[in-house]
């Protein structure tokens, strides 16, 4: 089986950064016949081989956009933890890279015009949904490519819901109870929306 690479992708607990991590591991014949090293790809590579596709589906003013992108400039957020060694690589991409390259594509496209409203250097990753892409160019000749992967961020409503539920006073007897019943519907809801 050739290497087949597995990639965990999430935000940064700020809200800040959207992180791309391999999580292929190392070959194993019985548990991961698709991991790194013989008889498969060896990781012994440098950083500037992997490349990086995004597809975000997204709203700006409540219109719906989808938005292909590749991170060209990659080098510059990636990190591995053993140098000339790609395994365990990791990308943390800034939201206002992000959303710069958005509004880039965006703005390419002949009969789209991106609305004045649209924010290109946004200081947190939007709650979207990302669909990921990595390709390794082992050589001139070939490259590795990843299957999809997708990630629905939830990071900022995570945010404004924990501000929601920690700003109820549950001592008050005679306070309304309508606060807490937004705060309980708001978890029940993004709780769904996590665990789908």
């Amino acid at each position: 089986m050739p290497l087949d690479i597995k990639l965990n992708i999430r935000t940064t607990e700020d809200c800040r950064n959207l992180v791309i991590e391999d999580i292929t591991g190392d070959f194993n014949q019985s548990v991961n016949p698709g991991g790194w090293g013989d008889p498969n790809q060896s990781p012994e590579l440098g950083l500037e081989v992997v490349d990086v596709f995004v597809t975000a589906y997204h709203f700006i003013d409540d219109q719906q956009y989808t938005t292909s992108f590749q991170i060209v400039d990659s080098l510059y957020y990636i990190d591995s933890p053993v140098k000339g060694n790609i395994k365990g690589f990791k990308i943390s991409v800034p939201a206002d890279v992000i959303s710069t390259y958005i509004a880039n594509q965006i703005n390419f496209e002949p009969s789209v015009n991106l609305p004045d409203s649209y924010n290109t250097s946004q200081e947190t990753i939007e709650d979207n949904i990302y669909q990921v892409v990595v390709r390794l160019k082992i050589n001139n000749s070939s490259s590795i490519i990843s299957s999809s992967h997708s990630y629905s961020s939830t990071c900022n409503m995570r945010k404004r819901v924990d501000k929601l539920l920690t700003s109820i006073n549950l001592d008050c007897e005679t306070c309304d109870k309508s606060d807490l019943d937004k705060a309980i519907l708001a978890k029940s809801i993004l709780e769904g929306l996590e665990n789908k």
